[in-house]
């Protein structure tokens, strides 16, 4: 069994096992990792607020994962698209605060967010010529600041 079948069994499973009906997709991506979607209509329980179930869902289906594979299996676990969508909206963000940064020459600083939404901003902004971002804070209050390089 390959590691797709893997992960979408493991999945299936623990859907299964938490009484919830979906269908599970299986993606490359073109970095060569591996996304697996639950389209749902359950998709509030699973995805909690802001993310939190998700996460901890993602959590456990790669340590069963895993525990089935000889090698690491790395892979994403999203639900109707909602990391999707989170990240182009967070990219978005990074672009607009850019701008107002550099228009207002002023630091901003964001709102708290998870590693992940972080990683994400960061990465959005690390080759603007312009900007300057860093983390600040303690987790779950740890944020993203956007500074203009003077």
């Amino acid at each position: 069994m390959g590691n797709k079948e893997v992960i979408k069994d493991i999945i299936s499973q623990i859907l299964k096992k938490m009484n919830f009906e979906g269908d599970v997709f299986i993606e490359d991506s073109d970095k060569d990792e591996i996304s697996a979607n639950i389209q749902t209509k359950e998709a509030s329980f699973l995805i909690g607020q802001s993310g939190v179930n998700l996460d901890a869902l993602q959590h456990v289906a790669r340590v069963l994962a895993n525990k089935k594979s000889e090698t690491p299996i790395q892979f994403v676990l999203d639900v109707n698209s909602y990391k999707k969508q989170r990240t182009d909206a967070l990219k978005e963000l990074a672009k607009n605060v850019a701008e107002q940064t550099l228009t207002e020459r002023v630091a901003i600083t964001l709102r708290p967010m998870s590693a992940y939404e972080r990683r994400v901003v960061h990465l959005a902004l690390f080759e603007h010529p312009q900007i300057k971002t860093e983390s600040i804070g303690e987790d779950p209050e740890r944020r993203v600041v956007v500074k203009p390089i003077k």
